[in-house]
Formats: structure tokens, sequence, C-alpha cells
């Protein structure tokens, strides 16, 4: 049985009506549905009674608060899960079948989506669950089941964010979220007489937050990291120099100081958003320049353009590329950038080299002929290319060849890992093959390069990149 449990006060009525039949015409039947008047509301216990249908059950309370009207609902459930509804949101019709069903893996305490706003106005998508992230700031609505017994109350003393207090308490006390993809409801877009809208004006949102944040004894931090395309690396980057990461952080109110982007794109649809990232005061902006955006830049970006950029970016923002053949690139486009590789750092043992060789490609599509004859030459050795879910101790070593010839994510981390790497990228300690050379010559030098470095020693590589992508030079910037 799942107990939603809604509380009511001075509803959009219509959209109250919405939210009812979808609830009753879900494909799911097992449920109830706790209404929690705040206050007397004779017009809403009129439209509940207007569908006859028992699963339906109104309480009353003295008008209160929102948390106040939930936590009165919670006591009058009767289901093993319990799922906190708005009166403003519409439920796709699978949305409760869908759920419901992963809290068949006795790991999960919640259980969660994104979800969309009424008359195409967009939607949240939510994200993969991660305590950390959770800590940096919320990402998960009110409106998703929980186990009854994981359920902490909610804190009626809180003016705001009482649903990001909620899914903390529950992490802090052991319980696991899982991430759907998907979305799982409609709402209302938030407007100044919302619970949304009303709680969370400009001058009390850093206030509201620092409630949230102290109750939970969660760090202050004046430095953030965002991205737009590299969210994994952005993640990585905040946990490791102990900063927050948000997508965007000038979305709402804040008072970092410092935001580092990792990636920043100057195409023309885009720039605005990477720009206005900045648009606060800040003691110090910092670009890490990715290898996508440098080839974006030599190719797609025109003089007029870079003229602009450069002059914007040149005297406000501290920029960075990972190696001298990208400073070459950048500085000829007219940007002051440093070398210093964006930091990164291998949290798990050094695993042996398989004894079976295994090389995982990373290529772009200029060297897929290339590879394939590699192949053919090598047939000792298997080729498997790039896939998020692979695991990088079941390989050797790393087959990179980009027309950018920058240093990659992928590559740092393979080195890291004790790794080999055969690139056209020329770097300490990866097997360089010049493929602009003549056909023949390269692809001589690629098998020779590729059978010698498949299972060679990887210790002196991996002390020097330990100490090369340690991130201390960041944050000795960053002070």
């Amino acid at each position: 049985m799942v107990s939603l449990i809604i509380p009511v006060y001075r509803p959009d009525y219509e959209v109250f009506k919405k939210c009812l039949k979808s609830l009753i015409t879900q494909s799911f039947k097992e449920w109830e549905a706790v209404i929690a008047l705040d206050g007397p509301d004779n017009a809403a216990r009129i439209i509940v009674d207007g569908f006859t249908d028992k699963r339906l059950k109104v309480v009353e309370k003295a008008q209160g608060g929102a948390p106040a009207a939930r936590n009165e609902g919670f006591k009058h459930a009767t289901g093993e899960i319990v799922w906190f509804w708005d009166c403003d949101c519409v439920i796709e019709p699978d949305t409760c079948m869908t759920l419901v069903k992963e809290f068949d893996n006795k790991d999960v305490a919640f259980v969660y989506s994104g979800y969309k706003f009424l008359g195409e106005n967009g939607g949240i998508p939510a994200e993969p669950f991660d305590p950390w992230t959770l800590k940096c700031g919320n990402y998960i609505s009110t409106c998703f089941p929980m186990r009854k017994e994981a359920f902490p109350g909610f804190d009626e003393s809180l003016k705001a964010f009482q649903d990001w207090d909620l899914w903390l308490t529950i992490v802090e006390r052991g319980g696991k979220g899982l991430f759907v993809p998907g979305y799982a409801f409609s709402t209302k877009v938030p407007d100044a007489q919302s619970i949304s809208g009303r709680n969370f004006q400009k001058d009390t949102w850093l206030d509201r937050v620092a409630a949230v944040k102290n109750k939970h004894n969660l760090p202050d931090r004046k430095v953030c990291v965002s991205s737009q395309d590299h969210k994994a690396e952005g993640i990585r980057l905040a946990k490791l120099i102990d900063a927050d990461y948000k997508d965007v952080p000038n979305y709402k109110p804040n008072d970092y100081d410092t935001i580092i982007q990792v990636g920043f794109s100057l195409h023309p649809g885009r720039i605005r958003t990477f720009s206005g990232i900045f648009n606060q005061a800040l003691k110090k902006k910092i670009i890490f320049w990715t290898r996508e955006n440098i080839q974006e830049i030599q190719n797609t970006i025109s003089h007029k353009a870079l003229t602009s950029y450069t002059s914007a970016l040149n005297h406000s923002v501290v920029q960075f590329v990972e190696d001298l053949y990208a400073k070459e690139i950048m500085e000829s486009a007219g940007f002051k950038v440093a070398i210093l590789p964006m930091p990164l750092e291998n949290t798990g043992d050094i695993a042996p080299l398989p004894a079976t060789p295994k090389i995982l490609v990373d290529i772009t599509d200029d060297y897929r002929q290339l590879v394939a004859c590699l192949c053919h030459s090598l047939p000792e050795i298997q080729f498997e290319h790039m896939d998020e879910n692979k695991p990088i101790n079941d390989y050797n070593a790393i087959l990179s060849l980009n027309t950018e010839r920058t240093m990659s994510f992928n590559v740092k981390r393979m080195l890291l890992c004790g790794k080999n790497v055969i690139s056209n990228i020329q770097s300490p300690f990866c097997g360089y093959v010049d493929v602009n050379s003549e056909i023949g010559k390269y692809m001589s030098e690629l098998v020779d390069a590729t059978r010698k470095r498949v299972n060679k020693d990887t210790s002196a590589a991996v002390a020097y990149y330990k100490n090369q992508l340690s991130p201390n030079k960041l944050q000795e910037i960053l002070k």
C-alpha cells in the first residue's frame, strides 16, 4: 500500500481537481490519499467528495503551514510507502507503478525522478543520487516516495528548504536514494503566491540556506566548480579541492567568491549561459579549457567573435589549458592562458596489468581506418572502443588518437591508474606517434609503439603524473 499525503491550503481548485483525477486514473491501484487541509476549506472538501472514491480521505488541522499539514497527514497514513504530494501536481499515468517497484531493492530508502511544469514550460530533470552533491544543494523534490520507517518528520521550524532538510536527514541516518530517469509528474510553475515562490525570495534566500547548513553542519564553501559539458569531471574536481559543485551557480543567490568552470563554449547559441555564470562579484574567475573547446575555437568561431571574447576574458578570467600544444593554439587565437592540468586523483589501488593484452580505444572518426589496420596487424591484442561503463583496470593501455592532440580526461585517468598510453599527444610517458608523417611510416611506428607499450612498466609514469595532477598548485592559486 502507498499513502499519498497531500497538504491543501487555498489551492488552484481546477488544478486540484486535475491532481486528484490523475491519481484516481493512474495504472497503480493499491494506494490511499490523505488530504490534509491546512485550515478549513469547504471548497476543497466538495471537490474530494465529488470523486466518491473511498481511497480519498480528508483530515483537517488548524492552519500552520505545509510542513505541519504533511506531518499531520502522515499520522493517518497506513501504507508501507509514504509519498508526500502537492495539490498542484498531476501524476503521469505509470509513475506510481514504475517508482514503487524499485522498493523491491531492500537497500533503497527513497526513489525519485525529474518533473515537468504544466503548460509545456520545461522541467527539472534531477540527477543520479550522490550524498556529496546533495550537501551542495537539493536536487530532489518533496513529491517522491519513501519507506514509512525512513520518514523523519518535516522540521516545522524551518521557513524554507524543508525538502532538502528531509532528504539530508534520511541520508545521514543511512538511507539511500535511487534515481529513475524521466519525469514523474507535472506541476504549476512557481509564482509569488505559491509555497516555492513565497518562501524563496532573493532577500531571504541565503539566510534560509544557512539555516539548513547549520542544522546539518554543512561547510560554507566560498569556491564553486561548474560545468555544462563535463559534470562528472567538475564534481571530481570539486571534491578534490573541497569546493561546492553546481551546474549554474548564479541560478540562485549565493555568496561564492570564486567560480571555476570546467569547459567554456564560445558557440553563439551557448556563450550566454557560460559567460552568465560569471555575472556576479567574484574574487576569482577561472576557466579550464577542454580539448572540445579548443577544437571549437580552431574550427567554428569567427575572427571577429574571437577578438570580442579574448578582450572580455583576458582581463578578468584566469585561464588554464592542459599542455603546451593547447597553449600554442589558444595563444594563436588571442587568449592569455597558462598550462595547469586540471587536478585529478586515483583513489583506488594500482592493479597489475592484465596478462592478456587489452587496449581501450579512444579515437576521433579520422583514425577509424587506421585502428582497423592496427587490429589486423596485432591479432594477439584485444581492442575495445571507449564506453563509460568499462572498468579501467581491465586494460593494459589506452590508444588515444584525436585531431586536437591535447590531453584528455581519459588519458589522465589511465596514466594515474598505471596504464600505458599510445597517442599522437606529445607528453611525458606517452608512446608518441606522429600521424602527420607518411602513412607507411606512421603505421609502422604505431604498430611498434603499441607492441612495446602494452606491457611496459608504469611506476615512473604514475609517480610523475601523481605530482603533476596534484591539486596543490590550484589550491595555491585559490588562496
